[in-house]
């Protein structure tokens, strides 16, 4: 179960675009997540316009403000900033925005808290997730624990193995395919046991060397 987020601006943005930051058939590192949660109260605050302006273009948001989303603007009250300040400890610079993107489960904006299940999801959404995976250009996926759990429960994504088959340094890898690396990484939002910090500390050093040998700029 989730809520839609009420703001009529933000679900026409998703309706348009259901992503954030670059697009997704073209980034070379894919996200996902489970949904993109915003303040219920986020029409009042002074950040509103801007993350209306980093929905409409993702890329050119961060080329001119120099954060990779909104929810690093000091002036975001609500859900979502311990993601991306640990997101942003990857070392992403605006050069690099052509290259990600984010994807979620669910493709509509929400707010307050989640329980997902598999029928949560629109199918039409979990093929077009198939797609960017399988047929787009990214060579790096990271799909955290509870997504991939997820994501197993669908006929879309039914071939998603259910634990990791090797080791890229520190990071789990749910599969190989070509160019493609699929990894399970620890979640950015994740807390306590799920998220320690030897842990994510090496991982997070692990995504910073992909960004290396991926080519980016």
């Amino acid at each position: 179960m989730y809520f839609p987020h009420p703001d009529l601006r933000l679900q026409e943005l998703f309706a348009a675009k259901p992503y954030q930051g670059a697009d997704p058939a073209s980034a070379r590192f894919l996200f996902f997540g489970l949904d993109a949660n915003y303040a219920p109260n986020l029409p009042s605050q002074p950040v509103y316009s801007e993350v209306v302006s980093y929905l409409e273009d993702g890329v050119a948001y961060w080329k001119r403000t120099g954060f990779h989303h909104p929810f690093r603007d000091p002036a975001y009250r609500g859900d979502g900033k311990l993601y991306h300040r640990r997101f942003a400890e990857i070392g992403f610079r605006p050069e690099h925005a052509e290259q990600v993107s984010f994807v979620e489960l669910i493709d509509v904006p929400t707010s307050g808290r989640s329980a997902l299940h598999g029928n949560d999801f629109r199918p039409e959404h979990l093929v077009r997730l198939r797609e960017w995976v399988l047929g787009g250009a990214a060579r790096y996926i990271f799909i955290p624990p509870g997504v991939a759990r997820l994501l197993e429960q669908t006929n879309q994504f039914s071939w998603l193995p259910s634990a990791a088959t090797a080791l890229a340094g520190s990071l789990p890898v749910l599969m190989q395919k070509e160019e493609k690396m699929i990894f399970r990484p620890f979640h950015f939002s994740a807390v306590g046991r799920y998220s320690l910090k030897k842990d994510r500390d090496l991982q997070i050093e692990d995504m910073r060397k992909l960004i290396a040998s991926s080519g980016a700029p």
